[in-house]
């Protein structure tokens, strides 16, 4: 713990300023998860970490940098804040109306329509155009629609009221983490995905009471797979990247989860795996030492011009000099040497920072959040509507808002793919779509 408090402090402020985002924009119902999955990804890798060094048994070497980079993060979830409240009101005045009346299902021909896309796409199309850089990213943000669609299905089941339907469809986004690991060797990337879905959910079920309670008993859930992975990532990934059959994978990974360590505050070796991966706030704290001494240059806006950059295919610009994901960039102004086949990303606080310092977080997350809740909003509007198509023209490009460790031209470029593949799709469903009937939308007047 902390001698002068400002760790507590800081930590405080972040969690309050987390709870006063989620009870204006999250409680009325009137989003789709987007807000919620931002505010818990962020927290994941900003406080998380950061909320271990205040356990009294628990210190390192980081506790410093750790603390400059908290307090960053702290005042970019603020601004985020501030900017969610421009967002709703730009919605209020611009958005589409919420709708009197709310369709009581999505049609289900659109929602299977977008299931069997993704997994078609995931698994046939995009290995066959891994090498061609823009048929690649359109068929790897395809993913998204089994994402998209798992969320539809709880959304019919519980409209129908089957709220156990709703759980059921839920339960089935474990298959995303395994589905990575044993493909990938990553775990990230299928709970981000899982994440997104139970937010969508999160979003319409109700009692409050039981998300809250299950949100728990995941989180715990989480903590202890994660904690597990990370004890043998090593050996997993030797087995996956290392090109060995299916069985072998499959087998690794029964090994490992078969040794399950469930999470506790008490093991340091617990604490020390979550610090050492999940610690962004000391990566932050690194690159705001490293720019003040003078060590590195601020980017002024270079990494934004590369984000701009990113929208334009390589199929139109084969020669483009942007790549997607953080390049070098955390390297530099860290000055840590990343492992290969260790994947860093700079992080949208430290990504603000870098190029303009405290004042490029503050008003580069005050787009972010206006930009979140509006998307978020006019996604949910749709939706009620019955309108699925037009819901996922929004939903699916938001998702890219929502990498919160990676890069902008992460974000530029997945974003793009997204609406292309929505805008396609959309154009797909409308041959055999149908109006779905309406009935009196569950957001009162005074939750507009």
């Amino acid at each position: 713990m902390s001698s002068d408090g400002r760790l507590e402090f800081w930590l405080l402020v972040w969690i309050g300023t987390a709870a006063y985002i989620l009870v204006r924009h999250w409680i009325s119902g009137r989003g789709a998860g987007l807000v919620l999955t931002y505010v818990l990804s962020l927290a994941a890798i900003h406080w998380l970490a950061a909320a271990i060094y205040a356990l009294p048994w628990y210190s390192t070497q980081e506790f410093d940098t750790t603390l400059d980079g908290l307090r960053i993060s702290a005042i970019a979830l603020m601004a985020f804040a501030v900017g969610a409240e421009f967002g709703a009101l730009l919605f209020r005045r611009l958005g589409p109306e919420w709708p009197e009346l709310t369709a009581p299902q999505a049609d289900p021909r659109i929602v299977n329509l977008y299931i069997v896309t993704g997994v078609i796409f995931y698994s046939v199309i995009f290995p066959l155009v891994a090498a061609l850089p823009t048929a690649s990213a359109l068929a790897s943000t395809s993913s998204s629609l089994v994402v998209l669609g798992i969320g539809l299905k709880a959304w019919n089941a519980w409209h129908r009221g089957r709220s156990a339907g709703a759980w059921l469809w839920l339960a089935s986004t474990a298959v995303f983490p395994f589905v990575t690991l044993v493909g990938q060797g990553f775990l990230g990337f299928g709970f981000a995905a899982m994440l997104v879905v139970a937010a969508f959910v999160a979003s319409f079920y109700r009692p409050r009471w039981q998300v809250v309670a299950a949100g728990v008993l995941v989180a715990y859930l989480g903590l202890s797979i994660y904690v597990t992975y990370m004890r043998d990532r090593r050996d997993i990934r030797e087995v996956v990247w290392g090109g060995e059959s299916l069985g072998s994978r499959v087998g690794r990974l029964t090994e490992t989860f078969a040794a399950m360590e469930w999470f506790d505050l008490q093991n340091i070796e617990h604490l020390h795996r979550i610090d050492d991966r999940l610690n962004q706030d000391a990566l932050v704290g690194m690159a705001i030492d490293n720019i003040r001494s003078g060590a590195v240059p601020l980017a002024r806006g270079g990494t934004i011009e590369d984000a701009a950059l990113a929208l334009i295919p390589r199929a139109l610009w084969p020669a483009k000099p942007v790549v997607a994901g953080s390049g070098d960039l955390v390297a530099e102004y860290t000055g840590l040497v990343v492992p290969e086949g260790t994947s860093v990303g700079i992080g949208h606080v430290m990504e603000w920072y870098v190029n303009f310092a405290t004042s490029g977080v503050v008003l580069g997350f005050m787009l972010i959040g206006a930009v979140t809740v509006y998307v978020d909003r006019s996604a949910s509007s749709w939706l009620h509507r019955g309108d699925v198509s037009r819901f996922a023209i929004w939903f699916l490009p938001g998702l890219s808002v929502l990498q919160v460790g990676g890069s902008f031209v992460e974000m530029m470029s997945t974003g793009a793919a997204a609406l292309v593949i929505a805008l396609a799709c959309s154009r797909l469903a409308a041959r055999f779509s149908r109006p779905a009937p309406l009935r009196p939308s569950p957001v009162t007047a005074s939750d507009r």
